[in-house]
């Protein structure tokens, strides 16, 4: 076993006044809009694997699905994928053969067909707590799944999801998973992290298995704890041996492993959280994202990242489309968008006003049979509007080139893969979020309230709040403006 030390650093300080303007917003919330005590937002992409047009995100209201390249977006209720998120519970998704989507719930493991309608358990897994679940980059049908017992056991599956059967021996005793992935370039070689028990400690470990599962070897994570868990970010879709590797805390960090995990090193530090990693396609570059200091990319190779946009990002997904990302709609203008430029500048794809209400499926289905009574809700809670062509589109009303300034003087871009945020926040007077000279501050503030479309009612009550919060949102971004910008570690 491989160990290595980590200097302490310093917390940072957060704004209060920021604070307290945000903590009033919420307060301020119709009591729907706070049922899991966040605002709506989205924090991870999937796409199918055999049609990129077809898409899942996870929001924290359920899940939205785009048949059409995100031009739509369609709500699946928690209670037909077989959770409730009042909770807390995020269900890592992924994206299968055969149009599957999988989710890992704390008692199973569930799989979504017919186009997202229809969800079913997977029986070998039944009962189970599925801690994390991941699809081979390349191999849809390769999907690997981790569950927590007195030993924590991979699981696979040879045919998207449709069936799964426990790989090789359990993970060493004492080891507690959080996240795993399989090595796009070698199916045999699979990582898993988490906590490790030795000693009388708990430290943060990665486990690796280069037979499948067969067998397993672990190493510490330098500078993860139980209050700074490290989460698997990514694996290099050429060579097997480099993976990402980020802490769960703030100030943040990613590390990088260029021997298959026996050690690592920092390549990357920010002030707020890192939340949001991707590597492109071809694996020449890689984006790393933080809350509080923008998106910043490198070559794969020397790891030297730049800063190259404002936005705060809390998801990637990088296709051969682009880089898509998840993002902060109170602050940016859109809950997720899609560069094509690397990360400098971002297209509004989803605001979430405009959702075009609940999937359509037949009754039959568990998306037909729940999720339409508790539309209201969410049409409440998102400030639901009349998005329709007649309205105007919802890329001309946002300022969709993201181009523009922000405005109200709160830091807007001057020139403008992880997302999120409702619309009508953008048009407040807030600024989009950028900062002045940094390309890629977000989309502009739309007068028309973000969608370009006509308010119904239940949206008009719901902007007040968002500008609040997307204010207080604001003085914080520009207030940590006001530090120098992170210095990667080469």
């Amino acid at each position: 076993m491989l160990s290595s030390s980590w200097p302490a650093r310093r917390p940072r300080s957060r704004p209060a006044r920021a604070a307290l303007l945000l903590a009033a917003a919420l307060a301020s919330l119709p009591s729907p809009a706070a049922a899991n005590g966040v605002f709506p937002s989205a924090d991870q992409l999937v796409f199918d694997p055999a049609d990129p047009a077809r898409a899942v995100a996870r929001m924290t209201y359920g899940l939205l699905t785009t048949q059409d390249g995100g031009a739509s977006w369609r709500w699946i209720c928690e209670g037909a994928v077989g959770y409730d998120d009042t909770g807390g519970q995020a269900p890592p998704i992924a994206a299968a053969a055969g149009g599957r989507v999988l989710a890992a719930l704390g008692d199973g493991l569930v799989v979504g067909a017919e186009g997202g309608c229809a969800w079913t358990g997977a029986e070998e897994l039944a009962g189970k707590a599925v801690i994390d679940l991941s699809v081979r980059q390349g191999d849809p049908s390769h999907a690997v799944a981790v569950a927590a017992g007195d030993r924590h056991v991979l699981w696979a599956s040879r045919d998207g999801g449709a069936s799964w059967a426990r790989a090789g021996t359990p993970l060493p005793a004492g080891f507690q998973a959080r996240t795993v992935d399989v090595a796009p370039s070698d199916p045999q070689r699979v990582y898993v992290s988490g906590l490790e028990s030795a000693g009388g400690s708990v430290k943060g470990a990665l486990a690796r298995s280069i037979d499948g599962g067969e067998t397993w070897e672990t190493a510490t994570v330098p500078g993860s704890t139980t209050s700074r868990e490290p989460y698997i970010a990514g694996v290099d879709p050429l060579d097997a041996d480099v993976l990402y590797v980020r802490i769960a805390s703030a100030p943040g960090r990613l590390l990088v492993s260029t021997d298959g995990g026996a050690s690592f090193t920092s390549a990357f530090e920010t002030q707020g959280f890192v939340r949001a990693f991707a590597i492109s396609p071809d694996g020449a570059t890689v984006a790393v994202g933080s809350d509080v200091d923008g998106v910043f990319r490198a070559p794969s190779s020397t790891l030297a990242f730049e800063r190259v946009s404002g936005i705060a990002p809390r998801c990637f997904a990088w296709t051969e489309a682009g880089l898509y990302a998840c993002a902060s709609e109170f602050l940016d203008g859109f809950t997720i968008g899609l560069s094509l430029d690397g990360g400098a500048t971002f297209e509004p794809l989803l605001q979430q006003a405009c959702l075009g209400g609940p999937l359509e499926c037949a009754a039959s289905t568990a998306v037909g049979a729940l999720c339409a009574s508790d539309w209201p809700r969410i049409a409440l809670m998102t400030g639901h509007k009349d998005c329709t062509p007649d309205a105007g589109s919802p890329a001309a009303g946002s300022g969709a080139s993201a181009t523009a300034s922000g405005a109200g003087g709160a830091g807007g871009a001057t020139a403008v893969s992880g997302g999120g945020g409702a619309s009508a926040d953008s048009g407040a007077g807030a600024g989009a979020g950028g900062e002045p000279g940094v390309p890629g501050g977000g989309a502009a503030p739309s007068a028309a309230g973000g969608c370009g479309c006509g308010a119904a009612g239940a949206g008009a009550g719901w902007a007040g709040v968002v500008a609040v919060a997307g204010l207080a949102a604001a003085i914080a971004r520009r207030r940590a403006a006001g530090r120098a910008p992170p210095t990667p570690i080469a």
